[in-house]
């Protein structure tokens, strides 16, 4: 971003001079013609000077050796534009080389942290990509080195101060030359604790950045209110699925909550009153009431499922000016996606949903339904979803932690109130819980930054997605993000229950006690489709899919997740030919039909044998056979065992046997997943020497034992 520096030149005061008479014009046009080949001249000289003694400046320092400032690590780093998952960005190559250039030898360093050349959504225009560092401690600052390795001329800035309080220090034009690589030094006088380097496109190639200072003031870590370890979850309570409209909830009984995709429109409707006069509708699709959201919650409650919304999408009136669904809902056209207070209209249809859905009544009054009698604190909801999958980055559309944040801090609470009342669903019922948009990867650097925008943007320093923070993924062979799916393969094959204790690992030391949930993973039927399910050899596609989802919902499991929802309920099409991706994953037809595939009996015959049960251990996971233990909640001695081959060629291990301690002569139980049967196949078989023998191939067996 550049400006250009108005000059002004004026006369002596007191000499008057006419300036009507031809000589005088004559003699004022040249001075004036003279007076700006002299600045061009000067400025010319001087930026020259300027520019040189930048590029060429001696990495080393007459004065006193610089303090530089080592230590930073990855947890001390944070890409604001979320680049790190989706596009191969890495903020810690900005100091992953070791350098010291103002004391040391001087190295080349050769990574940079920018994201694929391609994807121009990391670097909003006006605001760029944005990297910030925590030193955790003030440091009175002298130097910054930068090593600019560009192939072209752009901007580059640093800023010390903190989130919303950014002061600049120093600005660069990267040298664009492979002449003129090097090491370029800022000097600075400036205490902070944070720091920021912004880049305005991918052209302006940074690989390492070297910061100079000394402690000025240690700063106590921030007391951080941690919330104490969700207990194991039974798998009845783990398993939920997603769904798109109103599926019976006899066909949900398996599933312990459900994710409903539901748009902004159907509550947002109204295109008369502005905001905040606006109001909510609950039935602008005109639906049976057995379909409308306060019922069909109160029936699938009465069948033990819990139903959360996730709610997308623009208002009606945004919708009809053009806005895109996956764009951003500011209250007007034109606010600023970053600040919290450009949602209030979207933060007002959440509380007006929790004062309807959650535990606490508020005064009916206050409440902007208008299409049908007002309600409240009838306790059917008690978690939102604000969007969904908004780190797409296929898409123009892209959010950055920046944007979620604030529409979450706006949707969450009003921002700490300062949308005033009847904003956010915690000022309607303290009960009701924010849940994370689900995140279209494994991206643990985002809600890490989504960490630190709480930390940094909330006086309470509260991290406001208590409801759960919610990852989508999918096994497929596609090599990274940068490419296109390829097909789908099985969790052994992608080592998804490794993926995901790593994911574990992560959430437990951020943030305890908080649900960390799998909200989308799934196979097509469809051969067709890039997401198509592993074919096993002697099985139909139908029952291939279903195989691949139990033992990914074993592998979630058994990883320690909070919950896992199968995508997708119903079929998103009536045609069970529709080679789309995610057309036919359901576990049950189209709209037009309830037909079930064996996915849904399998399902049920996992939930009605091992609902009670806990992960336990993991027996093995190398070998032809792999084992997971579970124990039952509520009698710990009883113990269950999944085993199953990892292969997807059709293997089968005829009389596998395998040891169970103490259990000699009695008898087990053993079920396998058919058609049909919502309960499995039901066999018994002795247990001889503490050994069980069964035969294993491909789908999940249970083995049952005291």
């Amino acid at each position: 971003m550049y400006h250009a520096t108005r000059c002004q030149f004026y006369l002596m005061p007191g000499i008057k001079i006419n300036s009507t008479h031809p000589f005088v014009k004559s003699l004022l046009g040249g001075l004036l013609l003279l007076c700006s080949i002299i600045l061009i001249v000067s400025l010319i000289y001087f930026g020259q000077s300027f520019f040189y003694q930048l590029q060429h400046h001696s990495p080393q320092k007459s004065r006193s050796t610089l303090h530089k400032i080592a230590g930073i690590t990855r947890n001390d780093v944070f890409d604001l534009s979320g680049s790190e998952a989706s596009g191969n960005g890495d903020p810690m190559k900005l100091f992953d080389e070791n350098a010291d250039p103002a004391n040391g030898p001087a190295i080349h360093p050769n990574t940079q942290p920018l994201p694929n050349s391609l994807m121009d959504i990391f670097y909003p225009p006006g605001r760029g990509l944005r990297i910030v560092v925590d030193l955790h401690d003030l440091y009175a600052l002298s130097d910054f080195y930068m090593y600019d390795k560009s192939l072209a001329t752009d901007s580059v800035w640093l800023y010390t101060g903190e989130m919303n309080k950014w002061k600049p220090v120093a600005a660069y034009a990267t040298c664009g030359n492979p002449s003129a690589w090097g090491w370029k030094n800022f000097t600075i006088n400036r205490a902070s604790r944070y720091i920021m380097i912004r880049f305005n496109s991918y052209k302006a190639v940074i690989s390492e950045l070297v910061l100079y200072g000394n402690m000025k003031q240690k700063i106590p870590a921030d007391s951080v209110l941690r919330l104490p370890a969700l207990p194991a979850p039974a798998l009845r309570q783990f398993a939920g699925t997603n769904a798109y409209d109103y599926v019976s909830p006899r066909l949900l009984q398996p599933f312990n909550q459900t994710r409903l995709y539901q748009m902004m429109d159907y509550y947002d409707t109204d295109t008369v009153n502005a905001y905040p006069k606006n109001k909510i509708s609950l039935n602008a699709q005109e639906l049976p009431q057995q379909q409308q959201a306060r019922y069909y919650a109160d029936s699938l409650r009465q069948w033990g499922n819990h139903l959360w919304m996730s709610i997308r999408g623009m208002p009606k009136y945004l919708a009809q000016k053009g806005f895109n669904e996956k764009d951003k809902p500011v209250t007007r056209p034109g606010m600023d996606t970053e600040d919290p207070l450009s949602y209030g209209r979207h933060a007002k249809t959440f509380w007006n949903m929790a004062a309807l859905f959650g535990k606490t009544k508020v005064d009916t009054n206050l409440i902007d339904v208008s299409d049908m009698p007002r309600f409240s604190g009838l306790g059917l909801m008690d978690r939102f979803e604000n969007g969904n999958e908004e780190d797409g980055y296929w898409t123009k559309y892209y959010w950055t932690p920046v944007d979620y944040f604030a529409m979450s801090s706006a949707d969450y609470d009003g921002h700490e109130g300062r949308l005033g009342n009847k904003h956010g669903l915690n000022k309607a019922d303290s009960t009701c819980k924010l849940m994370t948009s689900g995140m279209i990867q494994l991206d643990t650097n985002r809600v890490k930054t989504l960490y630190f925008l709480c930390r940094q943007l909330r006086k309470d320093k509260k991290f406001i997605w208590e409801g759960g923070v919610q990852y989508h993924y999918y096994s497929n062979a596609v090599p990274n993000n940068l490419q296109s799916p390829i097909r789908g393969i099985s969790p052994e094959e992608d080592r998804l229950r490794q993926k995901l204790a790593k994911v574990r690992a992560f959430h437990d030391r951020l943030l305890p006690g908080i649900p960390l949930i799998l909200g989308e993973n799934g196979y097509d039927r469809n051969q067709h489709s890039w997401q198509r399910t592993p074919l096993l050899p002697g099985y139909t596609a139908g029952q291939s899919q279903g195989i691949m989802v139990i033992r990914s919902l074993m592998a979630a499991f058994m990883a320690g997740f909070d919950g896992y929802n199968q995508y997708m309920m119903r079929n998103a099409t009536n045609d069970e030919n529709a080679q789309g991706p995610y057309a036919t994953s359901g576990m049950i037809g189209g709209p037009a039909n309830n037909v079930i595939y064996p996915v849904w009996y399998y399902w049920s015959t996992f939930i009605n044998q091992l609902g009670d049960y806990q992960p336990d251990s993991v027996v093995a996971e190398t070998g032809r056979v792999w084992i997971y233990r579970l124990k039952n909640r509520l009698n710990p001695g009883k113990k269950a065992f999944v085993l199953f081959s990892p292969t997807t060629n059709g293997s089968l291990i005829k009389n596998f046997s395998f040891k169970v301690q103490g259990n000699n002569n009695q008898y087990f139980t053993l079920i396998r997943m058919v058609e049909n049967k919502t309960s499995g196949l039901v066999q018994t078989g002795k247990i001889v020497n503490n050994t069980v023998q069964v035969d294993v191939g491909e789908s999940p067996v249970i083995v049952l034992v005291n």
